[in-house]
């Protein structure tokens, strides 16, 4: 169990406040907030490579060093992937992988490494050097090789910075096969919260150097407190009827005869359903997920999960 307890972090201005957090092995965790939130650097001191100015870092509830105190930064049995994948460009894919276990047994080495190139769907490109492979595969290969030592657990930078909607959705897949397959405690930051919502079993979001308390991706994306968070993870329509403000999700409603009053705008296919646009009386655009296009609609009504 990786557990921060009060820490504090100052670049010239606050960036972390009395922050406190436990992951377990086997959880994902998601890390959500804007570009400059601090999200990096607490990535880093979770991983040992940086010093906050005030707290302290347990391990299994054991207290770790200062990392100004280590001749070697970095905490036993935690792996971090920054956006910089820091690949041997000409060794191959599978020497790559071989090379952080290097002191292993050869036979035990030899299955870990073909174990992860199965894994992380590398086998095709086992032996392709790794400046002629793409960056999603460079990214890949980064994360086997960061967990081929077996760490308790693994921190990823921005994962899904550079990916296509495609990659994402395997990259995540892959994620969950190591979290099964090995018990591995992953903690991912990302400014994107769509990125985090089908992969993570928490999210917390880091604003103003303070970070929320961990939610299921349901309850973040439906019971929302402020709108501005509620916008960092999709969406989100508001409306304002009489003197009152009504915010809801894209699905959160039902069409209805004596409901609010709406008119057609236009619909857009995305595959398997339709972003429906409306305008209100107010005009307010609101968006509307459906199966169809609702050129038929005449007023809605919020129907809150």
């Amino acid at each position: 169990m990786i557990e921060l307890r009060q820490i504090e972090l100052n670049f010239q201005k606050p960036i972390l406040k009395c922050l406190n957090l436990i992951v377990k092995r086997g959880e994902i965790l998601g890390l959500v907030g804007k570009s400059g939130a601090g999200k990096s650097s607490l990535l880093k001191i979770c991983a040992g490579l940086l010093d906050p100015d005030n707290g302290q870092v347990l391990i299994d509830g054991i207290i770790q060093p200062r990392v100004r105190n280590k001749l070697v930064p970095g905490f036993d049995g935690i792996a971090i992937v920054n956006q910089d994948f820091k690949l041997d460009p000409f060794h191959s894919v599978e020497e790559n992988i071989r090379e952080a276990i290097l002191h292993w047994p050869y036979e035990k080495r030899d299955k870990r490494v073909q174990k992860l190139l199965r894994l992380f769907g590398l086998r095709e490109i086992s032996s392709t050097k790794a400046h002629l492979i793409s960056g999603g595969e460079q990214q890949r290969v980064a994360i086997a090789r960061a967990i081929a030592d077996q760490p308790a657990y693994l921190l990823l930078d921005e994962p899904f910075g550079h990916l296509d909607a495609h990659l994402r959705q395997k990259l995540s897949a892959h994620l969950i096969d190591l979290r099964d397959e090995e018990q591995t405690g992953i903690i991912l930051v990302s400014h994107e919260g769509q990125d985090v919502l089908g992969l993570c079993d928490h999210i917390s979001i880091l604003q103003n150097g303070k970070l929320s308390k961990k939610q299921h991706p349901e309850a973040i994306y439906y019971h929302y407190k402020a709108p501005e968070r509620a916008r960092l993870f999709g969406p989100l329509n508001t409306i304002k009827i009489e003197d009152n403000i009504f915010h809801f999700r894209p699905d959160e409603y039902r069409l209805s005869v004596n409901g609010i009053p709406v008119r057609f705008e236009k619909a857009m296919f995305v595959g398997g359903l339709y972003h429906n646009y409306v305008r209100s009386n107010n005009n307010e655009r609101i968006l509307l997920y459906a199966f169809e296009k609702l050129t038929f609609i005449t007023a809605l009504e919020i129907q809150k999960k």
